[in-house]
């Protein structure tokens, strides 16, 4: 196929396969008892990378500083992040999971990967097609 004629195939199986996770995201958030915005962003909060400010959380969220207030606020009441002083500046907060939140992330991040559609391709796929999509985002922000 020429490039032209791939490019509306490619887009309508990327929004098929973003669709179906979105859909499997949405049982394990409700399985947690969370909100979708709240589970949102413990899947943003990467338990094993330094902690960033709220701002670049918000970023990353793509929305205004204040939502992410409001949300670390649920996020705290449940015991599943607290919120600490940049390492770096203890001026500058940041948001970091706790035990039950990173139990809480593990959980959404198994439940997408063991339901199709990633559970239709093996170890080596998946990391084949992150690496391609990587390469498609790399010059997007957040």
């Amino acid at each position: 196929m020429s490039g032209a004629k791939t490019t509306p195939a490619l887009v309508e199986q990327v929004m098929a396969v973003a669709m179906a996770i979105v859909q499997e995201l949405k049982a394990a958030v409700r399985e947690l008892g969370l909100s979708e915005s709240v589970a949102h962003l413990v899947w943003v909060l990467d338990p094993d990378a330094d902690p960033v400010p709220l701002r670049q959380v918000a970023e990353r969220l793509r929305c205004d500083p204040s939502n992410v207030t409001l949300l670390s606020d649920q996020l705290e009441k449940k015991g599943l992040a607290e919120r600490r002083p940049h390492p770096a500046d203890g001026r500058v907060r940041t948001l970091v999971l706790t035990p039950a939140g990173v139990a809480a992330r593990r959980k959404l991040l198994d439940h997408v990967q063991q339901r199709p559609p990633l559970a239709a391709l093996d170890g080596e796929q998946q990391r084949q097609l992150q690496e391609l999509l990587a390469v498609a985002l790399a010059d997007r922000k957040g």
